[in-house]
């Protein structure tokens, strides 16, 4: 799993490491691509296609990384499917694999957003004295955000909307997780 979590946090953060120099050269942003993570990637394997935007302290840089994918099939006749992929020069991962890590990676993300919920509904009722009466998180982040929660936060990391079980006097949240499916084992359901 360690490796497709690298491999994940490498696909994710390609352009966010922090980049040095009064300009940023296309070959400076290659070189931080390659070394994320201390992937050892080959630079040659980082294409920048453009640098978007730079300010004095930030940028935004569009680049693509070479994927190889490897595709099987059981038979002549059986559909191809892929099943592992290697970005530049790196190990192969199998998709189940990748997919395990992406899922585990969403699942931290909205059990942290389901935290900021419970958080901004903890605040409003310390200064309002009760939950805010509010059924879906449309609703709520209307009361809460920006006063009451910095973030706003609608949906869990796979786009589905958060659900808001209110039961008098608490308010929990619920995501229901990769499947999209509630009440099955992937629900990340926050503490009352």
């Amino acid at each position: 799993m360690n490796r497709a979590f690298r491999l994940f946090f490498l696909l994710i953060f390609l352009a966010a490491s922090g980049c040095g120099g009064a300009r940023l050269s296309h070959e400076e942003i290659r070189k931080q691509v390659a070394e994320i993570g201390n992937s050892s990637l080959l630079p040659e394997a980082v294409s920048v296609r453009r640098i978007v935007s730079q300010s004095g302290n930030r940028a935004i840089a569009e680049t693509t990384v070479d994927l190889t994918f490897q595709v099987e099939r059981d038979s002549a006749t059986s559909p191809w499917h892929i099943t592992s992929v290697r970005v530049g020069d790196q190990n192969w991962v199998s998709i189940p694999e990748l997919i395990a890590a992406l899922n585990e990676s969403k699942r931290k993300i909205t059990a942290a957003s389901l935290e900021k919920l419970t958080a901004g509904v903890a605040t409003y009722r310390q200064q309002n004295g009760s939950a805010p009466a509010v059924t879906d998180i449309r609703a709520l982040s209307d009361v809460l955000h920006p006063l009451y929660m910095k973030d706003l936060v609608l949906d869990d990391a796979w786009g589905h909307q958060i659900l808001v079980e209110a039961a008098s006097p608490s308010i929990r949240f619920r995501s229901v997780g990769a499947d999209g499916v509630r009440d099955t084992a992937d629900d990340i359901v926050s503490p009352e």
